[in-house]
């Protein structure tokens, strides 16, 4: 079984760094990669193979760009000191809450860090969601069909069927309780694992979650200060 074909669900981090941009192509383009998994797992996505393609059209080129964004954002976080010691910290943590069941603790931790920090940036108004899904809903969607269909994906009804339920679902402010947190880590390892936690599980989770956000409060900041200026 293939974790890394699990789509991600912190799609405000990734705006984080397109905050302040206006264009929707863009917007879409660094959140797409994440989409895309969560609509289908199995679509493997490689415009970087397709590059030519998008010449001569600058809203495709902006969605590029923004795809582009999002890679280098996640191979610099996953890479970075800040992610490998609060991944083990939380794994230590959250590994006696699920000893017992199916899940991977270090999977586990690795998805509570990304929920935890789209939690601390909606806490600190350092995102607003009705940006987000305004900048979304905006999106030119014949030009993201068409990128996809230049990356050879053969069909985009998949992508726009998913699309449009996280649209109207408007999902991510849950993310200010921790209780939704939880809701939302299980959710994703029920994606791979069939696991029912018990109350008593969940209620232990969502303790490690709120108490570890608190530990986090204080330099989460420095991650994103770290990821923007390396892409600028």
């Amino acid at each position: 079984m293939n974790v890394r074909k699990v789509g991600r669900m912190n799609f405000l981090s990734h705006y984080y760094f397109e905050r302040y941009n206006r264009n929707p192509e863009l917007v879409v383009g660094c959140v797409l990669p994440d989409l895309i998994k969560n609509a289908d797992k199995d679509v493997n996505v490689l415009p970087h193979k397709y590059e030519d393609r998008f010449d001569g059209n600058p809203k495709l080129r902006e969605i590029y760009r923004g795809w582009g964004r999002h890679v280098e954002a996640d191979r610099y976080f996953h890479n970075a000191p800040f992610f490998y010691t609060h991944t083990h910290e939380l794994k230590q943590l959250l590994s006696p809450v699920v000893a017992g069941t199916p899940i991977r603790p270090s999977f586990l931790s690795h998805i509570a860090l990304e929920l935890l920090l789209d939690h601390l940036l909606l806490r600190h108004q350092s995102v607003h969601e009705s940006d987000f899904y305004a900048c979304l809903a905006a999106v030119d969607r014949d030009a993201v069909g068409r990128f996809l269909l230049l990356c050879d994906v053969p069909e985009t009804t998949f992508f726009f069927t998913y699309f449009n339920s996280f649209l109207r679902a408007q999902y991510v402010g849950s993310y200010r309780q921790f209780d939704q947190i939880t809701q939302a880590v299980i959710s994703i390892c029920r994606r791979l694992w069939d696991v029912r936690l018990t109350d008593d599980q969940t209620e232990r989770m969502t303790a490690t979650l709120t108490h570890y956000a608190a530990l986090l409060d204080a330099d989460f900041h420095t991650i994103f200060d770290d990821i923007e200026m390396h892409l600028a």
